[in-house]
């Protein structure tokens, strides 16, 4: 049991501690006597009595280094083994600020961040032409080409999400259409709503909805499955083999989701105009069948196709990303799910920015 650190003064000028001053103090105990010692205008002119402290190491040491400002002061009453701790801090290289006081530690902390950032889309984009190096080796030399793993790869994506993309899709679409034909019906143009999910539907929100969770759902997946490979040296043993990680690892993955994600927006596209074919009669008073009609008459071709190129797309950059991460994750738990995390965030951001660019650059394509 240790007792709490504390200081009092005895005279003007004397500075007696006492209790434990050592790494078992609470944190804010240990930061509210730092800045009590901080209103000592001079801390070096007063008589320090560290000889009733019961305990000291370099955390309580360095806690008073700092309320000295770097340097012992004039008079001081310790224990040997209390100065040789304090002579061994002065001897270090000085300690850098860490509790982002310092007027320039915002800056250094934005530029460590944006090189972090540059850095791994530079490895990402770098994987990429690896991905493409190892594409085009497989199509001159057809008997290396990883078919089961790619197949694999299809049914793990692909096939396993189905109902989860069915059962989104399907809500989404009665839902939108109940919210967006209430509001229609405001200006007697409820049958709008049939033209507007007709568009709506296969160019933007069929690949989005299917890009963002499978973001979560297989960009996730593909990162710990890559990154336990380095826990259990699988990663190093395929390397030790001669094989390429890329092509044993990236590939399958990067084809397996590009074709799954193209495949899966067509397969929520059709879920959604279900779910939204059958909210319509309550709020439209359609027959969900006159619904679905009118609503393949309506629905234009190359939207269909900038909804599938955007699956494809979003496939490999789920993909690519997720393999990067797990490539590249240390061979420990925490750093295992700090990759996974990173993976997640970096390919919903992507997805959201290359469908906003995309839908800037056809913003004349399929809607005149």
């Amino acid at each position: 049991m240790t007792t709490d650190p504390s200081w009092k003064r005895e005279g003007d000028r004397h500075i007696a501690l006492s209790g434990s001053w050592s790494l078992l103090v609470d944190k804010q105990r240990r930061r509210r006597l730092l800045r009590d010692f901080r209103q000592l205008k001079t801390p070096h002119s007063y008589r320090w009595d560290l000889r009733r402290v019961d305990a000291m190491d370099s955390t309580g040491a360095l806690v008073l280094w700092k309320a000295w400002q770097g340097r012992l002061p004039e008079h001081l009453d310790c224990r040997e083994d209390q100065r040789h701790l304090f002579e061994r801090i002065a001897e270090a290289p000085p300690l850098r600020n860490s509790d982002g006081s310092e007027p320039a530690n915002w800056l250094v902390r934005l530029g460590a961040g944006i090189v972090s950032v540059l850095q791994n889309f530079s490895g990402i984009f770098l994987l990429l032409g690896q991905v493409i190096v190892d594409a085009a080796y497989c199509v001159a030399h057809p008997r290396v080409t990883p078919w089961r793993e790619i197949s694999a790869n299809i049914y793990r994506i692909g096939v396993t999400s189905m109902l989860l993309l069915g059962c989104i899709g399907f809500l989404i679409g009665a839902v939108m259409t109940i919210q967006v034909g209430l509001v229609l019906q405001t200006f007697h143009a409820s049958q709008m709503v049939i033209g507007m999910m007709s568009t709506a539907v296969p160019r933007e929100l069929g690949p989005v909805v299917v890009g963002l969770l499978m973001a979560g759902r297989t960009g996730s997946a593909i990162t710990a499955s890559i990154g336990a490979m380095h826990i259990t040296e699988e990663y190093d043993a395929l390397r030790a083999f001669g094989s390429s990680p890329s092509l044993r690892l990236a590939l399958p993955r990067v084809i397996g989701a590009g074709v799954s994600m193209a495949l899966l927006v067509i397969w929520t596209d059709i879920a959604t105009m279900i779910g939204s074919a059958v909210s319509a009669p309550p709020v439209l008073h359609v027959d969900y069948r006159l619904f679905l009609q009118q609503a393949m008459h309506q629905v234009q071709i190359v939207n269909f196709w900038i909804g599938l190129g955007k699956g494809l797309l979003f496939g490999i950059v789920i993909a690519l990303v997720g393999c990067y991460f797990g490539m590249t994750s240390p061979p420990d738990t925490d750093g295992m799910s700090r990759n996974t995390t990173l993976s997640v965030v970096t390919s919903l951001t992507l997805i959201l920015l290359i469908d906003a660019s995309l839908g800037a650059a056809l913003t004349h394509v399929g809607l005149f």
